[in-house]
């Protein structure tokens, strides 16, 4: 799809989302959806504002009334366009008379509603920086401003603060995996704790977990380092302050190429820089849970994540077992169904909510 393609899409939409916001009975669901929606690109905002518009300009045009949709003569169907003599007199009704209330404050209730909007996700995110959260269950697609892909996995929150010089993300907590768009003169860096990655135009993942950060490189080449450094404006790192940095492989930077990661501890440290298959180390991205002998307990924690479905497992020994298999993150089910056809387990369900699992007790 062109450019062309995606705005007259863009606008379509708009004008629907106009009628619906101006019928003024539109549920909480749909109002966060059409934030959502104006989220999603610039093109959405301007192509609303656009609509809006329109339609107040329409709206102000007092002589629709003289337009004929009858079978008239050409000269019948020209309109008499008021005089500024006429459009005084029209515009200020006699005393006492009372003023009619169309569909003008309506349309000017629908802008001030978008305008807030807008303010709300392209100024304050230019002070602030635009937040990105997701929910248990909820995985999301981000285009940013520049271009740059984010992929977040849910229960993740980060924020986006561009600068003319620099673009960058802070991953408060989750995951994310970043198609970052190229800009020489504008490195990206993403700062997860007191780690920082530094990128171009590449793909990589970055991953919050309680004893440190993952980075993950699937296309081109990234630099991880200690956030203390900062860029200078051509994309060096340089020391901001004369403390210590924390050692990273006793060098200032670990450099990343596509299908290698490197584990980054909360001390500072980071493990030696390991040769990985990306796409199966960032199938999560896709919605897919790979797992290698891991346990249980740490399965289904990760299962949890991605649905409202919450899996239980009650023996501390079940917990522990290994699971190996590629498994769809969305069902739970069949996740449950593979546990049954390997292990004797009994399975109990409370509504369609919660799955408790646990072991076959032989007396």
């Amino acid at each position: 799809m062109d450019a062309t393609e995606r705005r007259n899409r863009a606008g379509g939409e708009a004008a629907d989302w106009f009628a619906r916001l101006q019928a003024g009975d539109m549920e909480r669901a749909e109002r966060e959806q059409f934030v959502e929606w104006l989220r999603e690109s610039h093109v959405h905002v301007a192509e609303m504002l656009r609509v809006v518009q329109i339609h107040g300009a329409l709206e102000r045009f007092q002589r629709w009334v003289d337009i004929s949709t009858g079978p008239k003569t050409d000269a019948d169907n020209v309109v008499q366009l008021p005089s500024a003599q006429d459009a005084h007199l029209t515009e200020r009704p006699p005393p006492g008379h009372p003023r009619r209330m169309g569909a003008g404050p309506r349309i000017f209730a629908v802008a001030a509603t978008v305008l807030l909007i807008v303010a709300s996700i392209v100024v304050l995110p230019l002070i602030r920086g635009q937040v990105i959260e997701t929910d248990r269950g909820e995985r999301r697609e981000v285009v940013l401003a520049d271009g740059s892909l984010l992929q977040v996995d849910p229960e993740t929150r980060l924020r986006v603060k561009y600068s003319d010089s620099v673009r960058r993300v802070f991953l408060e907590r989750g995951r994310a995996l970043f198609h970052v768009a190229k800009n020489p003169s504008r490195p990206f860096l993403v700062q997860a704790d007191d780690t920082t990655v530094r990128a171009v135009g590449t793909a990589f993942g970055v991953e919050q977990l309680p004893r440190g950060v993952i980075v993950t490189v699937a296309e081109g080449k990234v630099a991880v380092f200690e956030t203390s450094t900062a860029i200078s404006s051509s994309g060096k790192v340089v020391q901001e302050s004369d403390r210590p940095s924390k050692q990273i492989h006793a060098a200032g930077e670990v450099l990343l190429t596509a299908n290698q990661q490197v584990m980054v501890h909360n001390s500072g440290l980071a493990e030696a820089v390991r040769e990985i298959d990306s796409q199966r180390a960032l199938a999560w991205a896709q919605g897919r849970l790979i797992f290698q002998n891991d346990e249980l307990g740490q399965a289904v924690a990760e299962f949890n994540r991605y649905n409202h479905v919450q899996l239980t497992v009650t023996d501390p020994e079940l917990a522990a077992e290994p699971v190996s298999g590629v498994f769809n993150a969305a069902e739970p089910e069949a996740f449950v169904a593979f546990l049954q056809s390997v292990t004797n387990i009994e399975i109990v369900r409370d509504g369609d909510r919660s799955i408790t699992i646990g072991s076959v007790r032989h007396r």
